[in-house]
C-alpha cells in the first residue's frame, strides 16, 4: 500500500474574498473537485475521451473517461481522487477556537469538515496551539473507517463521501483515504474583526482540508476501458436576488495520461472559465432547461492536453423573477432546417396575434396576421402559428418532413394552434365581455385559448431517419403554448416535447401517432418546431459517436431536465384551469 501513499501533491485552491459586494457566501467554504490524477505521467495508458458533466443547482458531478491500454500487456495504475475544501475558523478571546464566524450575516464554518480535519466531533473549545498542530498534517486511514467516522459523527454531511468510481460497469473500491489539512492565518478577516471589536472572535484562520480517495485501476491488454467517477457537491453561495454557484475542477492532472485527448466535452449548468489553459472551448447554448432559470451549456475541444495548473471554474446564478415577460419570435425561422414539407395539410388561412407589439394589443383586430396551415409555419419562428394536417379524420399517421443541415438538439416544439398571446386562461376568465371593445375577434373566440381546445393537439409523434439507429417515439404533454411564462424568459416555456435529443444532420420524420381530442373539430394542430445547432466541434464529435459514449449520458440528462420543466408547466396550466372555472 505504500505506493499509494507516495502520490500525494498539493492541489492549488480557488480563494474567494469574504468581503465580496453580493453579500458574501452562504457558508464561508470553496470547494475544489478534480480529476483522478497519477503522480507520474503514464506513458502506457491514453485517455482518449471525456465527458464532464457539472451540475451546481442539483449539487452532483459526473466524469465519464475513455480509457485505452496502448500495450499488449495488463497495467494496473494506482490513482487518487482529490477533493478539496476551503473554510474557516475562528479564535477567541479566551484562546479557544470556534465554528462561529462573525464576518458579514454572521457565518458559521462548516462543522462536519472541521471535525474531518480534527478527527473529533468536540473541536470547539479546543486551543490555538492544537489548532495550529494541523498546519501540513497528513493521516491516512482505511476507507472503511473514514466511512466509520463521518457515519458517527453528529456533524455528518454526506458531500464528504468517498466518491462512486465504475470501471467497465464494475465497483471500483476505495482503498484508503488521505487526509491532509494546512491552515493559514487570514490577516485580513482579522483586521476586521479587531476594528470593529463586537465579538468574542480575536483572529480568523483559513482551513484548506484535501481529501484524497485512493483506488487502483486495472487496464487488460491493448483494450478500451469506460470509467466513470461521481459524487456530491456544494458550491451553493448566497447572492444578491437570488442564489449563486461556484465550483473548481482541477483538470491539470488529465495531461498526466499519455497523449492528448482526442475530443472532450462539458455539459453544465454553469458559466465555465478555463483557467491557465491553451485550448479554447467552443460553445454551444442549450437555453434555459431548468426550472430556476439557470441556462445550459455544451463546451467542446478536440485534441486536448490539460495544462499544469490548468482549471475549470463553473459559476451559475439562479435567476430572479421579475414577473411575467414576453417571449419574441424568431425572426427568419431557422436557416439550418431546409426542405419542410408534409404529407397533407388544411387548406385556407386564420388569424393570429400580431407582431412587434405587447401585451394585449397583439389582440386586437387592427394588428393581427394572416396565416396558412402549411407544415412550413411550424418552422417560421412564430409562436402562433402552425401546421394542420388536411387527412380525414384526426390525422394519425400523416407526417411532417424536414432536413437538418447541422448537428442539433431537439426538436423542441409547442402544441397545438395558440393564436393569440397570452395565457389560456387569462385574468378576465373566459369571456371577455363587453369591456373589450377593441377585442372583437376574441369576443368571437370567448377567450384566448379557445381555438387551441376546439382541434386536437399531438400526444405522440415518431422520429424516423437514416440518421438515427431506431426509431424515437416523442412524447407531448398537452400544455398550452402561452406567450409569457412565470418560469422562464425562454422558448423553453412553450416546449411540450418531453424527450428532445442530439440529432446528427440529416432528413427527418415525425409522424403522428395518437392526439388529445379537440372539444370542437378532429384536425390536429401542430404547434412550432426548433432546434439548437451544435458548435463546429461539438458537431463532428457527436457525429463521430458511433458507441454513444457521448449521445447517451447526454441524452439522459436533456431528457430529464426537458420533463421536469414540461411537468412544471402541466402543474401551473392545471392551476390556472382550476382558479378559471371557479
Amino acid at each position: 500500500m505504500k505506493k499509494i501513499f507516495s502520490i500525494i501533491f498539493s492541489l492549488t485552491v480557488l480563494v474567494a474574498t469574504i468581503f465580496a459586494d453580493d453579500g458574501g457566501s452562504y457558508k464561508p467554504e470553496d470547494w475544489t473537485y478534480g480529476n483522478i490524477y497519477v503522480k507520474e505521467p503514464n506513458d502506457k495508458i491514453a485517455l482518449e475521451r471525456e465527458l464532464l458533466i457539472v451540475e451546481q443547482t442539483d449539487g452532483f458531478v459526473t466524469a465519464l473517461f475513455d480509457f485505452v491500454n496502448t500495450t499488449r500487456g495488463s497495467v494496473t495504475v494506482p490513482c487518487a481522487f482529490p477533493v478539496v475544501v476551503k473554510t474557516q475558523v475562528s479564535v477567541q478571546k479566551d484562546g479557544t477556537i470556534s465554528a462561529s464566524i462573525p464576518i458579514r450575516n454572521g457565518y458559521r464554518a462548516n462543522e462536519a469538515v472541521l471535525a474531518v480535519a480534527f478527527g473529533k466531533d468536540n473541536f470547539e473549545g479546543l486551543s490555538k496551539d492544537e489548532l495550529l498542530s494541523l498546519d501540513k498534517k497528513l493521516r491516512t486511514i482505511s476507507a472503511e473507517s473514514y466511512i466509520t467516522e463521518l457515519s458517527e459523527s453528529s456533524f455528518s454531511n454526506s458531500i464528504l463521501n468517498p466518491c462512486k468510481i465504475e470501471q467497465d460497469g464494475k465497483e471500483v473500491a476505495i482503498q484508503t483515504v488521505g487526509i491532509e489539512t494546512s491552515i493559514e492565518k487570514n490577516e485580513e478577516a482579522t483586521e476586521y474583526i479587531f476594528e470593529y471589536n463586537w465579538h468574542n472572535s480575536k483572529e480568523i484562520y483559513d482551513l484548506t482540508l484535501v481529501l484524497h480517495f485512493y483506488h487502483e485501476l486495472h487496464f487488460s491488454p491493448s483494450a478500451r476501458s469506460k470509467l466513470s467517477v461521481s459524487y456530491k457537491i456544494n458550491s451553493e453561495k448566497k447572492d444578491y436576488k437570488g442564489t449563486s454557484y461556484e465550483l473548481t475542477y482541477d483538470i491539470s492532472t488529465g495531461g498526466t495520461w499519455k497523449g492528448a485527448m482526442k475530443s472532450f466535452l462539458v455539459f453544465t449548468d454553469s458559466q465555465m472559465t478555463a483557467k491557465g489553459s491553451q485550448t479554447g472551448f467552443e460553445t454551444t447554448s442549450l437555453g434555459t432547461l431548468s426550472t430556476d432559470g439557470v441556462g445550459f451549456t455544451l463546451y467542446a475541444a478536440e485534441n486536448y492536453k490539460p495544462q499544469k495548473e490548468e482549471e475549470l471554474f463553473f459559476r451559475a446564478i439562479t435567476s430572479y423573477d421579475e414577473g411575467l415577460m414576453q417571449i419574441g419570435e424568431r425572426e427568419g425561422g431557422q436557416i439550418f432546417v431546409k426542405d419542410v414539407r408534409s404529407s397533407s395539410s388544411y387548406k385556407g388561412t386564420y388569424k393570429i396575434a400580431g407582431h412587434g407589439i405587447y401585451g394585449s394589443d397583439q389582440n386586437a383586430d387592427k394588428n393581427l396576421r394572416v396565416s396558412t396551415y402549411d407544415a412550413e409555419t411550424s418552422f417560421d419562428g412564430i409562436p402562433f402559428n402552425g401546421w394542420v394536417e388536411g387527412a380525414k379524420g384526426d390525422g394519425i399517421g400523416e407526417w411532417i418532413e424536414f432536413t437538418l443541415t447541422k448537428a442539433a438538439l431537439g426538436p423542441f416544439a409547442s402544441n397545438g394552434l395558440a393564436r393569440f398571446a397570452g395565457s389560456i386562461y387569462d385574468d378576465y376568465g373566459h369571456n371577455w365581455g363587453n369591456d373589450a371593445d377593441d377585442f372583437t375577434l376574441l369576443v368571437k373566440a370567448d377567450y384566448v385559448g379557445s381555438t387551441w381546445e376546439a382541434n386536437n393537439r399531438i400526444r405522440s409523434m415518431t422520429l424516423t431517419s437514416s440518421a438515427l439507429k431506431k426509431v424515437v417515439t416523442l412524447d407531448m404533454a398537452d400544455i398550452f403554448p402561452a406567450s409569457r411564462s412565470y418560469y422562464s424568459y425562454d422558448w423553453i416555456a412553450l416546449n411540450a416535447v418531453k424527450n428532445p435529443r442530439l440529432l446528427s444532420k440529416g432528413t427527418y420524420r415525425m409522424t403522428i401517432q395518437s392526439v388529445y381530442n379537440g372539444n370542437k373539430y378532429d384536425d390536429t394542430a401542430l404547434g412550432e418546431v426548433w432546434f439548437i445547432p451544435l458548435s463546429p466541434i461539438a458537431e463532428k464529435i457527436i457525429s463521430a459517436d458511433t458507441d454513444s459514449f457521448y449521445i447517451a449520458p447526454i441524452n439522459d440528462l436533456i431528457k430529464a431536465y426537458a420533463s421536469h420543466y414540461v411537468e412544471i408547466l402541466e402543474n401551473h396550466q392545471q392551476e390556472e384551469e382550476s382558479r378559471a372555472w371557479k
